[in-house]
Order: C-alpha cells, then structure tokens, then sequence
C-alpha cells in the first residue's frame, strides 16, 4: 500500500509543545486572557487561529517566533516510530505529506523537518512540503490510505475516493466524523490495528 501521513499532530505533538507559548502570547502580547473560544471544535490544521481569533498580524508574529520550536522540539507520539517503521518493513511506501511551507521567512523547513525524521528514526520514502490540497498530493502518489488530524483534509481526501484516519486530538475531539463516514482513531497501535483490517480486505 502507500500510506500517507500528516506531521503535526499525527506524528508529533506539536500543538503540546507550542501551547503554552501561544497562552503566554495571548495574554502578553495579543491582551486576551488565554481562553481558547473554540477548544474541541477545530476542523483544520489552522488550530492556533480558531482557538485564540488573533488576526493576520497576531498570527504571523506568533508563528514567527515559535515555528521553529515547533519544528525542533516536537516529540514523536507514544509509538508513531515503532508503528511506522513496521508499515515500511511490510513493504508500504510510506508518503509524509505536509502543509509545512519553506519560503524567506521559514527558510529551513525541509532541512529541519528531514533532520527530525532521521533524530527520531521515522523512515519514509518521501517528504511533500506546502501541501495546502492534500487531496491533489494523495492522488499524484496514488495513495491507498492517509492518516491527518485535519478534519477538513480528511473529508477533501474522503471525496477524492481515498481512506483516512483521521486522528483525535484536543482540537478536534468534540466533532462528530462518524455520521460523516470518516474514521477515527486515538493512538498509533489503534492505527495499526486499523490498517490490518484494511490489508486484509484488499487480499
């Protein structure tokens, strides 16, 4: 099979590392007092601008000051490497697919999100950057089933005829997928267990 899969927040806890930098600008820098306004209900990657409402300005100062923590000091979730290396020794290409995007602001992205994966022995066959169409992305790789925790892009990808996982976050937790037919799951076994399932219909 080639299996797709997203980095912030699939792989990695990305959000968990950042949060309490967005409270403290928040309530430093943006005069809010840190209430997240949309907390469980956030459908897109694009949670630090949901949950806070800053505008345009406020973003781009947040995310200029802390993407690169983001990119560094993220972990990788409780076994997203044990998972993944057992996808790619079964013979799956293994796609990570990405909105991260590298441009004179963030001038490092790939070299940096590459330097990760190797630290923290994640292999892949290949990394897509500034896929803002993830749907486009799965099907120029022919991908059989991708693994994001943007609702958005899991329905986008569900529409373009591909399986998703969509994976749980504290961003997304209080919307109902289900009646949608989106799938989701919680931990990196569970999409193990899950991925099983679908191998073995396809024999």
């Amino acid at each position: 099979m080639n299996i797709g899969i997203d980095i912030d927040d699939t792989i990695t806890n990305s959000f968990e590392t950042i949060f309490a930098d967005s409270q403290k600008f928040d309530i430093e820098v943006a005069g809010n007092d840190g209430t997240l306004k949309l907390l469980g209900k956030v459908d897109s990657h694009y949670y630090i601008e949901n949950i806070y409402n800053w505008n345009e300005e406020q973003c781009e100062g947040f995310w200029t000051k802390y993407f690169s923590k983001a990119l560094k000091e993220a972990k990788p979730r409780d076994y997203a490497k044990e998972v993944i290396q057992k996808l790619k020794q079964e013979g799956n290409k293994i796609y990570i697919i990405t909105s991260r995007y590298e441009d004179e602001v963030y001038p490092n992205v790939i070299k940096e999100t590459e330097k990760w994966f190797a630290k923290n022995e994640i292999p892949y066959d290949e990394l897509v950057i500034n896929s803002q169409n993830k749907a486009k992305s799965c099907k120029e790789k022919e991908v059989n089933l991708f693994i994001d925790d943007s609702i958005t892009h899991c329905r986008n990808i569900e529409k373009a005829g591909i399986k998703t996982f969509t994976y749980t976050t504290m961003m997304n937790e209080g919307i109902e997928i289900e009646k949608e037919g989106l799938t989701r799951v919680y931990s990196w076994p569970q999409i193990y267990k899950k991925y099983q399932e679908i191998k073995s219909k396809r024999k």
